[in-house]
């Protein structure tokens, strides 16, 4: 039941967008709930003419999906697992992932695991992108496991859960 209860609240922080935080928040037991696609593929974000993307469609393929709101879009991995990078090539926990800034604003990234404590390592966000359109991020994990992931620009909070692995 309590697993339910916090898989609702996942579905309803990502379907309104904004994060109410009243202090840590307990774990999740059970399975990850990972944000699934929803039963209607999102509209890719408009094209943006100018800038250094102009051009640029931000599409989903067969392996993923576009989920977003008219802030913010972000390209997720259908099965609801993103794979850290090798830690060989210097990337230990690093993920390199796709963003699309449909309203104006730099692009900011927190993260919370939710299946055990973690200590969230900041979110690596490069400029040179412009201020709209397409947007690359480096999402930093300290461990593998169940994790949320919010993504802002200005006011307007998109949030997403999935599970990562190596």
């Amino acid at each position: 039941m309590r697993s339910l209860a916090r898989l609702i609240a996942v579905c309803l922080i990502a379907a309104c967008g904004s994060v109410a935080s009243a202090g840590p928040s307990p774990t999740i037991a059970g399975p990850c709930p990972i944000t699934a696609p929803p039963t209607v593929a999102l509209t890719p974000p408009p094209t943006v003419t100018t800038g250094p993307n102009a051009g640029m469609v931000f599409r989903a393929g067969p392996d993923s999906f576009l989920y977003g709101n008219d802030a913010l879009v972000a390209l997720l991995p259908r099965d609801g697992t993103l794979r850290a990078s090798d830690p060989a090539r210097g990337l230990a926990g690093g993920i390199k992932f796709p963003w699309w800034r449909v309203a104006h604003g730099d692009l900011s990234i927190a993260t919370r695991r939710l299946d055990a404590p973690a200590t969230p390592l900041r979110a690596d966000v490069p400029g040179g992108y412009g201020d709209v359109g397409f947007q690359v991020s480096g999402l930093n994990f300290p461990s593998t496991g169940c994790w949320e992931v919010t993504g802002a620009v200005g006011r307007t909070k998109w949030t997403f859960v999935v599970n990562v692995a190596r």
